[in-house]
């Protein structure tokens, strides 16, 4: 059996403790996150036509121009990114009951109203 002494002891629960307070400090600081990587832990998979229509064309207020968290889709070649990873999580659960997740794609609306080409069957 391994006997410690107490100062030993009270120096090993100070710097875990020490450890423990930076980490949640760390998870606290806003950080930011790339298109492809907020499609799947944020916005459930979901296609870059899907988020672009559903979520930030009908809620402008998340496009950063807005003091939102999201940087808005500019032209080609402009990359989106999640500047701030915890506001858009909050944002999204305040705002989970406007968003219909189970909204079909919006090509699929294009279809249906005749205005994109139909998908060719075998």
């Amino acid at each position: 059996m391994v006997v410690f002494e107490e100062n030993a002891l009270d120096e090993l629960a100070e710097k875990i403790a020490k450890k423990v307070i930076d980490k949640l400090d760390q998870e606290k600081q806003p950080y930011d996150m790339s298109f492809a990587q907020a499609q799947k832990a944020l916005f459930h998979n979901k296609s870059r036509d899907w988020i672009k229509y559903y979520l930030i064309h009908k809620h402008p207020e998340i496009l950063t121009i807005n003091g939102g968290w999201i940087t808005p889709p500019v032209k080609k070649g402009v990359r989106i990114k999640v500047i701030d990873v915890l506001a858009a999580k909050e944002w999204l659960k305040q705002n989970q009951n406007k968003i219909d997740w189970n909204a079909p794609e919006p090509i699929t609306i294009k279809r249906r109203m005749g205005l994109a080409k139909p998908i060719k069957r075998k």
